[in-house]
């Protein structure tokens, strides 16, 4: 399976633990880390997380979702065929669908 990265990605990811790095270092590696266990996941077995909509439209027939466990987010990321996308890191209280233009798709 081959495997993208939205350009924007890993400034998410920098982003948002950076926020909690403001706390607390050990609280940011906590982010880190388990931001690292999802994705791990989500290459192990890129079909178990659910899709980002429930509809049979083409746009989100692709588009899944993994939420983190110990803080407020989900990984956005498309399965198409062998190709896995990562888009973003979307914080849970966000409207998802404003985050699928990174998959250069309109909601």
């Amino acid at each position: 399976m081959r495997v993208l990265y939205h350009p924007e990605f890993a400034e998410d990811v920098r982003r948002f633990a950076g926020h909690y790095g403001e706390i607390s270092l050990k609280l940011k590696q906590r982010f880190q880390n388990e931001i690292d266990m999802v994705l791990a996941q989500i290459k192990e077995r890129p079909t178990s997380a659910g899709h980002i909509l429930n509809t049979v439209s083409a746009i989100a027939a692709d588009i899944r979702r993994k939420n983190l466990d110990s803080f407020p987010y989900f990984v956005l990321y498309g399965l198409h065929g062998d190709l896995l996308v990562f888009g973003s890191i979307i914080p849970t209280a966000s409207d998802p669908l404003m985050w699928l233009k990174r998959f250069g798709k309109d909601a």
